[in-house]
């Protein structure tokens, strides 16, 4: 997860935390950044926590895909006294919602290409991020919860696929509770933390040399191993080996001193003549 103060995020695909790689914190605008690999067809989710056990007011944390704003989550007040739960101080953002009762899953998919020349400078602004700002906010009124009209996975050059190959679509439509929206107002003038997730896939993260290769990680874990401790009784299986090779080397020795002895006997015998 990555972390600026009490305030967490992280990226889960198909409900695992993906390593995150080249994380990058910048104190004056309250951002933390990172890499993480994508897959086509996985749909993941977008969770956000406060740990902040004082916290008195709403939460509302927006969400930008692709340089495409979407919607937001929030997240209630604290009740004076109230512990810490999981419950009370995460949110997370699986879905668009696309009707009253039914939404989509968000999930990375191929970019669609195009050799239409009128797409070549359409923006890339935002392409390959995922962009979480968490503010303090006012509640206005409560209003009817109304369907995302978000437009993902848009069409871009086919020039745009040296730099990037995968985007944000839609997954499978989910049934969903028919609930109230919040209308919000934004407190301050910069949010409390933003977030941004830089998702490739995970063979241009290693080319790029953001993230290590198989075969760098296996050496590095070969040498680790190598410089680990070894417990008791892998000392004492070692101790005993070393005697052992020093009782066969002393063998050696005294066999090769044997074989030396016996040889310049031999060689002081009579010496036959085989001429005759």
């Amino acid at each position: 997860m990555l972390q600026f103060g009490t305030l967490y995020a992280c990226i889960k695909v198909d409900g695992i935390l993906p390593t995150a790689y080249g994380i990058e914190t910048i104190a004056e605008e309250k951002k933390v950044t990172c890499w993480i690999p994508s897959e086509v067809g996985k749909t993941f989710s977008i969770v956000w926590q406060d740990t902040y056990e004082f916290r008195n007011y709403h939460q509302a944390g927006y969400v930008t895909i692709d340089g495409v704003p979407i919607c937001g989550t929030t997240l209630p007040p604290l009740k004076i006294g109230e512990p810490l739960s999981y419950a009370n101080c995460t949110s997370e953002l699986t879905h668009l919602r696309t009707s009253d009762t039914s939404g989509r899953l968000l999930t990375f998919s191929n970019l669609q290409l195009t050799d239409d020349d009128t797409y070549i400078r359409s923006t890339l602004m935002g392409l390959g991020e995922i962009v979480l700002s968490i503010w303090r906010a006012e509640v206005i009124c409560e209003v009817p919860l109304r369907p995302s009209q978000a437009m993902l996975n848009q069409v871009v050059h086919e020039r745009t696929k040296k730099a990037y190959s995968h985007c944000v679509g839609f997954g499978n439509e989910v049934a969903l509770p028919l609930i109230q929206g919040l209308d919000l107002r934004r407190v301050g003038t910069m949010p409390l933390a933003t977030f941004v997730f830089r998702y490739r896939p995970l063979d241009r993260l290693i080319a790029d040399g953001i993230a290590p290769s198989p075969i760098k990680r296996e050496v590095a874990g070969d040498f680790e191993g190598r410089d680990r401790k070894p417990d008791n009784k892998t000392a004492q299986e070692l101790q005993a080996l070393k005697e052992h090779v020093k009782k066969l080397e002393k063998e050696i020795v005294h066999y090769r001193q044997s074989s030396s002895k016996r040889i310049k006997s031999e060689d002081c015998g009579e010496i036959v003549d085989l001429t005759n």
